[in-house]
Parts: C-alpha cells; sequence; structure tokens
C-alpha cells in the first residue's frame, strides 16, 4: 500500500516554487526588452553608440597660428564671431561680414562651425576652437615683502637711548612722593 496524498502545504508550497521561477523566468525576459526600450529614455532613442565625434580639422596656415576662433553668437538674425589674436593677447567681437583692426570674417558655415577670415592680404579658414575639460595653468605668485622705511638720521648732539624705549617689561617705575597736610598747632 503505497501512501499518495500529500499534505495541502507541500502542495501550495510546490505551487509557490512553479510560480515564483515563472515570474522570475518573465522578469530575465523582459529586463532584456527594457534595456532596449526603457520607459526613462526619449522617444526614439536606441541602445546604438552614437557615432563618434568629429575632430577639428587641423589648419596649419600662418593665421591660425595667429588667431583663435573661439565663439559664435546670434542676435537678431546677425552672427558675431569671438576672435583672439595671439600676438596682441587681445579679443575681439566681429560681426558677419565686418571689420575689426584689419580682420575680416565672412562666410560662417553653421554646419561645420568654420568662417573665412582676412588679414593682411591673408585669407583662410579656421574652424572653432572645442572645449576642453583640462585645467588652466595657475601661476603661483610669490609674496614679496614691502620694503622696509629707513630710519631717520639720528641729530647729533642728542643722546636718545632706544634700547630703553623698546624694552618696556623692565622699565623702572618712580617712586611717588606724598604730601602730608600740615599739622595744626595745639
Amino acid at each position: 500500500m503505497s501512501y499518495r496524498s500529500q499534505s495541502p502545504l507541500s502542495a501550495t508550497i510546490k505551487i509557490l516554487l512553479v510560480v515564483a521561477s515563472y515570474g522570475i523566468l518573465q522578469l530575465t525576459l523582459s529586463a532584456s526588452s527594457l534595456e532596449t526600450d526603457s520607459p526613462f529614455l526619449p522617444s526614439g532613442y536606441s541602445n546604438k553608440k552614437p557615432a563618434p565625434v568629429r575632430p577639428t580639422p587641423a589648419t596649419n596656415g600662418p593665421l591660425a597660428k595667429q588667431l583663435e576662433f573661439r565663439g559664435v553668437v546670434q542676435m537678431n538674425d546677425t552672427y558675431e564671431f569671438s576672435l583672439f589674436n595671439k600676438k596682441e593677447n587681445r579679443g575681439y567681437w566681429i560681426p558677419e561680414n565686418g571689420n575689426v583692426n584689419g580682420v575680416s570674417v565672412r562666410n560662417f558655415k553653421l554646419d561645420s562651425m568654420t568662417i573665412t577670415v582676412s588679414l593682411n592680404g591673408r585669407t583662410e579658414q579656421l574652424t572653432l576652437m572645442s572645449a576642453t575639460d583640462s585645467p588652466l595653468p595657475v601661476v603661483a605668485s610669490t609674496v614679496t615683502k614691502p620694503p622696509q622705511p629707513a630710519q631717520p638720521p639720528i641729530i647729533p648732539g642728542l643722546n636718545t637711548n632706544t634700547t630703553q624705549k623698546k624694552n618696556t617689561s623692565s622699565r623702572v617705575i618712580p617712586r611717588r612722593r606724598v604730601i602730608l597736610p600740615k599739622k595744626l598747632e595745639p
């Protein structure tokens, strides 16, 4: 005689184990779909790696060594460009098709962020500088002591003892004279 009946508790445990394993399987499958379709990502976003940022084309011309194209601003449908002259150590904001201190700017291309710059009869195309996260060099300052004022000359004939004036801890306090009232005669 075999005893095949199970207790209701063990049957419940088996059902719970089956349901739990099914839930874990569903979570594993849905996790892979969450990686591709996360509700927190903007619509149309995919986990494909973005295309690498194209490097700034190098310009080796003489103007590129002297001028830097540092920024661009659009105000009222007019572009202005920030150029820095390394030789003069000075920056300029030059409007498009404008001229400042002999530097003229024209032909701005928004897609490549380039401008055509003319200086002293030379024309060259400059590309907007890219930002870096490297810190600027800090010049260490040295502390210099201000010059000490010169001692005034001692007038001949005056005999001043400066050592007693400086040493106040061993100064002798003079004794006070006490004046008593006169006694009345009887």
